[in-house]
């Protein structure tokens, strides 16, 4: 009886010297729970407006002479698309894309260097009552003068509804 006490103690002795030098593993896969927060969206940075300001240019332009824009303080624009909002565009597809974007620059007269950028960018989940639209108003340099959900851009593009809040094109 006395080898059999012996026994058990060691083996307990051994089976805990055991599980607590053992290296932990989750009893379950690391994976994020079906009720973890989702990623939020992220509006671009000062620095992306700056960089969308110098290559916005190389976008297909919508109209090559400048057009008077009522809505745009009366200021003469051309309109610039990615590739993934000229396609969506082209071929009708609304709504647009995550990601696409468009750049309208702003004139005040057809001799005259460009005043202001207002810039429309789609991103999921940023803005679901309005059409996940991100609006920034910039300097031609594209330092942010607005920028967000601004409102003003809101309550003009809400009546674009349809067109995914784009308008202003003869399509």
């Amino acid at each position: 009886m006395k080898l059999f006490s012996t026994l058990l103690a060691a083996s307990v002795l051994l089976y805990t010297v055991v599980a607590c030098t053992a290296p932990s593993t989750p009893s379950v896969p690391n994976t994020p729970s079906k009720n973890a927060p989702a990623t939020q969206p992220v509006e671009p940075s000062d620095a992306d407006l700056k960089a969308l300001a110098k290559s916005y240019a190389s976008f297909a332009a919508l109209n090559t002479d400048l057009k008077v824009s009522p809505t745009h303080q009366g200021m003469l624009v051309r309109t610039h698309l990615d590739a993934a909002a000229t396609q969506a565009y082209n071929s009708k597809s609304y709504p647009f894309p995550d990601g696409a974007t468009a750049v309208k620059e702003a004139h005040k007269s057809a001799e005259s260097p460009t005043e202001a950028l207002f810039v429309m960018k789609k991103i999921k989940g940023y803005d679901t009552a309005n059409g996940d639209w991100y609006y920034a108003m910039t300097a031609p340099d594209g330092t942010a003068m607005q920028k967000g959900k601004v409102q003003m851009c809101i309550s003009c593009h809400s009546q674009a509804k349809a067109k995914d809040y784009i308008y202003g094109f003869n399509q």
